[in-house]
């Protein structure tokens, strides 16, 4: 089976690193995989990426220098699909997925399209969350019910994502289904990483309105009382920066809460720290979860989608009422009062990690999912 994976990229970043792991996976199971890589400018960032798929004799074809709704990009990707003669195409993201049915609709009607969802709209999620009410009067909505329609077949990477394409009616049961993510992660300690000497809990992630690091920040008052020395490592940087630093500095705490703005490598500061938080009001799924579960650390995050259905509660991490800061602070309290259970509840995860998200048992599903479209007639 001949299968093209596409996607506008620029960098590597969640689902960069899901292609990077399932091309080389399928193509030693025997199929012809290739990668488009897509950007409308310069290609510098997308060098590594390139490099590691030829590494493993992945052949490559790009395109830049288009915009977005360009019939000219249309007809290149048409150009590339129509010389390739692939079984399948499978997009990845949005703008991915309007090419390419764009390019079913109107140029090539037979083509076998397989979307793999791998979030929701950012600012959607931003403004929103994970409440449906108003998802219809965003473009992004409109624009997804039209791929999906168009797609043979959606693959989502986690259940919560599912409900929001079917329970939102952007498309229906019998044309979706979750496929987890399952990564081989490895560990990079070897970069430069500003690492705290005293003790620290980290929360890696955007600092944008769903991430909820405000809830966290209330937290910590709380948190502060009981643990005045401990520190809080926020990774990551975004809009809400300034407003979360003004934040801190209200609340007194800019001696204890610090933030490390973007880290291109948070590993070293994983290896570290007692264990993670996750403030978000929903995700789509949230690597953060498999990489703390890599370094052996537990989890503490609101009890929402994906975080639910990937922590079990008690087990691997703690689940928490969502939006809730006193809990949040009893939890990350209590968590601290047991030195044994968060080593317990790390290894727990780690367990979890390698018997279940594994790239396997991923490559397995997708590949059902390879053969239920391309034996279609």
């Amino acid at each position: 089976m001949k299968i093209l994976f596409s996607q506008k990229i620029n960098g590597i970043s969640g689902s960069e690193l899901y292609l990077l792991q399932i091309l080389p996976e399928l193509k030693k199971r025997g199929y012809d995989v290739e990668m488009l890589l897509i950007y409308p400018t310069s290609k510098n960032n997308n060098a590594l990426f390139k490099q590691q798929l030829v590494k493993e004799s992945i052949v490559c074809h790009e395109v830049y220098g288009h915009g977005s709704l360009s019939f000219l990009l249309l007809y290149k990707i048409y150009g590339i699909i129509k010389k390739g003669n692939y079984d399948i195409v499978q997009s990845n993201l949005i703008h991915a997925d309007l090419w390419m049915s764009l390019v079913k609709l109107l140029l090539k009607k037979d083509l076998k399209i397989i979307s793999v969802k791998h979030g929701y709209s950012p600012a959607y999620s931003a403004k929103y969350g994970y409440d449906f009410k108003y998802i219809k009067r965003e473009t992004y909505y409109w624009i997804q019910r039209f791929n999906c329609k168009l797609a043979d077949f959606n693959v989502t990477i986690s259940n919560g994502l599912y409900n929001v394409y079917v329970d939102g009616e952007i498309t229906i049961p019998q044309k979706i289904q979750t496929v987890h993510y399952g990564l081989t992660l490895t560990p990079t300690l070897n970069e430069t990483a500003i690492v705290p000497q005293e003790q620290y809990l980290l929360i890696t992630g955007r600092l944008i309105g769903f991430k909820g690091h405000r809830y966290l920040i209330n937290a910590w008052k709380k948190v502060n009382i009981v643990y005045p020395l401990l520190k809080l490592c926020i990774v990551g940087d975004g809009a809400m920066r300034l407003d979360l630093e003004k934040m801190v500095v209200e609340a007194g705490l800019q001696n204890v809460i610090i933030f490390l703005g973007h880290v291109p490598n948070p590993h070293p500061l994983m290896k570290k720290c007692l264990f993670t938080i996750v403030s978000s009001t929903w995700e789509g799924f949230g690597l953060i979860l498999l990489e703390s579960w890599l370094h052996k650390k537990p989890i503490v995050a609101f009890d929402v989608p994906a975080m639910n259905e990937v922590i079990d509660d008690g087990v691997n991490g703690l689940l928490v009422k969502k939006a809730d800061s006193n809990d949040l602070a009893e939890k990350i309290i209590y968590l601290l009062n047991n030195e044994s259970l968060i080593t317990e509840m790390g290894d727990n995860g780690y367990k979890k990690l390698n018997s279940y998200f594994t790239l396997k048992r991923m490559t397995d599903e997708m590949e059902d999912v390879y053969h239920a479209v391309n034996d279609k007639h």
